[in-house]
């Protein structure tokens, strides 16, 4: 018994200290499609490296592809393979390949595979002129681009009919092409040429055999020996040890015992040991295998474990008709062993595992009753004799119902719902165990499904038309059939943007008397209200007047009771709703103009000023002729005593007016100083007051009338005296 412990531990130490071992179980070559090949096929080159590992740990490594013992290609991998690839084989790809493996100082190589490629490509020909005389020399170069050189070429001539070839000549190139000169003979009228090729390493003769040198080889280390207590068939439940051993010359050689390909011990010394409480497990190919840096020897056995008891087999039984499980499902657990009396099974203690967790529930018997709460892994596991065996797991899913659902619209940048939009809603279930089918409805009309693995859905709508507004809501269930959940309502509006905004003014000429009414109307042919208009007058800047909202109609007025001649300037108006988008009017310009009454005080005031510059005038032109009158009537007394009788008709011009004759040039002068003064009144009147049209001509006849007969009568005045 203690022996027993002693070796177990000591197998464990040794496993837990070699735990970074592997060896080079094989190294095979294959050839994709096949080793015999036509030319111009695919060509695959696969290296498999079969390695065996204490641990699974990454193991770089370097795999080298040869072929005639010259490397051609290699590669530093963690990989176990590798594929050297020709991707169009020719004649000379033909020969021996393999591949070898190098790790950590340990190398191994293939078996060699022989690969034939036949069917050489034809090779091209040219010539150096298509027309010569007899007696020139034609050069005709022959070309094998697609093989490896060295070649040997052969350059054929023949006659028109190209049945009898009149010469031939070889040429062995270290390149893969080469030139010959033929010379045009007589009677040789028209000549063709042709070419061929063949390959010298693969065409040579083979030499005869060497004389024979013998090389004696030693074996560095014997192959291993294997061991195995307490035999190589047994049952499960005692200790079982595996010995491997090997007699050596004086160099570093590495012991490995694998079970098929997984290394379970290691060592550098001669003797392995390895110590395992044997189950069913444990039975298998246990290889013990002595690697030097160069050779490798094996050595391997068949271990066969007999079942002590089968492994246990845990089943459901659902009492529910559904066949998928509700949350709250009453379920039943059953945890069977073939082969074992139900006596016996009974008094058994089964563990049931959840989720891979503690061993939380024990019931002795195989059947346990539960509840469905939880989603999870169940297992069983049963011990008999210290071996301890778990069944295959059982997956039982509960699907518990949909609840909570929620809808809400999914806004972006504070943005309406406008035509040309799409509206984003999301459907989200509180709880509900997936997959989930969702729907949307606006009002009753079915709009989308979608079936996710998510507690969420998100659904697009286009939105096209102002019919797409609506109470949208969303409806979900899953596979527990009491789950059938309709959302909450969400009422979506889709606003239409104002358009076509146009601004009429009262009066329509934009023409405004000062301190009269000024009226501004605004209105929009198309949008959804509410609508804010916004009214601006541009002076350079813009100025707002006034802004009002309006949610019963799609127009508004606006009034400047006493415009005046502040108020000129270009007026507009702003439409906007909760589309966010503003439209402006056309600009109309309005000014102001003088009022009437003002117009009829001013031309009041100017007949009035007519008026009285006609009277200045007319006042002072007779003032004149009053004095020049007087003047004419003093000197003509004085002078008119002796020649009274003597009158004669004069005639005096006054303005447009001649009266009467003058009797002397004393009367004359007089006239002419009366006149004279009575223009330089005119010209000032002209001068100081608003010209008009003298309407009293006929006053000037009468005035000079009543002169002359003043004069006339002053001789009767002065005879009297």
């Amino acid at each position: 018994m203690y022996l027993s412990i002693v070796l177990l531990i000591s197998g464990l130490w040794s496993i837990h200290g070699q735990q970074f071992d592997f060896t080079i179980n094989s190294i095979e070559l294959s050839a994709i499609p096949s080793t015999k090949l036509t030319n111009g096929q695919k060509l695959e080159l696969k290296c498999l490296v079969d390695f065996a590992r204490s641990t699974n740990f990454e193991l770089e490594s370097t795999i080298s592809f040869y072929k005639d013992d010259i490397l051609i290609h290699n590669v530093t991998t963690t990989r176990q393979q590798e594929i050297y690839t020709i991707q169009k084989a020719r004649v000379s790809n033909t020969g021996l390949y393999k591949c070898q493996v190098s790790v950590k100082g340990r190398e191994k190589k293939s078996k060699e595979l022989e690969v034939k490629v036949t069917k050489l490509s034809p090779p091209s020909i040219y010539v150096s002129k298509t027309e010569a005389r007899e007696g020139d020399e034609v050069i005709v170069k022959c070309e094998a681009l697609e093989e490896e050189p060295p070649m040997k070429f052969s350059f054929h001539k023949f006659m028109q009919d190209e049945i009898e070839i009149k010469e031939t000549k070889t040429k062995i190139s270290k390149f893969n092409f080469a030139e010959a000169k033929f010379e045009l003979k007589e009677g040789e009228n028209i000549l063709k040429f042709k070419c061929d090729v063949k390959l010298v390493v693969i065409d040579e003769e083979t030499s005869e055999r060497s004389k024979s040198k013998t090389v004696t080889a030693l074996a560095p280390f014997t192959t291993p020996k294997i061991e195995v207590l307490p035999s190589l068939n047994f049952t499960e439940g005692i200790n079982m040890s595996v010995k491997c051993s090997i007699q050596r010359l004086p160099e570093e050689v590495t012991i490995t015992l694998q079970k098929d390909s997984h290394i379970v011990n290691s060592s550098t010394t001669e003797t392995l040991s390895y110590f395992q409480f044997a189950t069913v497990k444990d039975m298998g190919n246990y290889t013990c295998k002595a690697e030097g840096q160069r050779v490798s020897k094996s050595s391997s056995v068949i271990i066969k474990v007999a079942e002590l008891f089968p492994r246990p087999r845990l089943t459901m039984q659902n009492y529910s008709k559904n066949p998928f499980i509700n949350e709250g499902d009453k379920l039943s657990l059953e945890c069977s062993v073939s082969d074992l009396p139900p006596e016996v099974s009974n008094k058994l203690e089964y563990y049931f595992i959840v989720n891979k967790g503690v061993k939380r529930l024990v019931k002795k018997g195989e059947k346990f009753n539960l509840t469905a709460k939880e989603s999870g892994v169940y297992l069983c596991e049963l011990t008999i004799s210290n071996i301890t065996k778990t069944s295959d797991s059982v997956q039982i899913q509960v699907y518990a119902p949909v609840t909570k659902l929620h809808l809400k619209q999914i806004i972006k940048d504070n943005r309406m719902v406008v035509p040309g939009d799409t509206l984003e809603l999301s459907c989200r279930s509180q709880s509900g165990t997936p997959p989930i089918t969702y729907s949307l409805y606006r009002g009753k009309k079915h709009l989308q499904t979608k079936f996710l693995e998510k507690m969420e859905a998100r659904f697009l709508v286009n939105v096209t038309k102002p019919n797409d507004s609506g109470q949208y809501q969303c409806q979900a269930f899953n596979r527990n059939e009491k789950s059938n959940e309709s959302s909450n309502i969400v009422n979506i509006t889709v606003i239409i943007p104002v358009e076509d905004v146009n601004l009429t003014i009262i009066p329509t000429n934009g023409e405004v008397e000062e301190g009269a009414e000024l009226t501004l109307i605004c209105n929009v042919k198309n949008g959804t209200l509410p609508i804010n208009f916004q009214f601006y007058v541009k002076k350079g800047s813009e100025i707002l007047l006034h802004n009002v909202t309006k949610n019963d109609q799609p127009h508004t007025s606006f009034e400047v009771p006493s415009f005046s001649k502040t108020g000129d300037g270009a007026y507009f108006c702003v439409a906007s709703n909760r589309a966010n988008k503003s439209i402006k009017s056309t600009f109309m310009e309005v000014k102001a103009i003088l009022a009437t009454w003002k117009k009829g005080i001013i031309g009041s005031f100017i007949f009035l000023i007519i008026v009285a510059a006609v009277a200045i005038v007319l006042y002072f032109y007779l003032d004149k002729k009053k004095k020049g009158k007087d003047i004419y009537n003093d000197k003509r007394t004085s002078k008119a005593v002796n020649s009274s009788t003597e009158k004669s008709d004069v005639e005096m011009k006054t303005g447009n007016l001649y009266v009467g004759s003058i009797q002397n040039e004393d009367e004359l002068h007089i006239l002419k100083t009366a006149e004279d003064n009575i223009g330089n009144n005119e010209q000032n009147h002209d001068g100081e007051y608003t010209e008009v049209d003298d309407p009293s001509p006929h006053v000037h006849e009468d005035a000079v009338e009543s002169n002359v007969n003043r004069i006339e009568e002053a001789p009767e005045a002065n005879n009297h005296t």
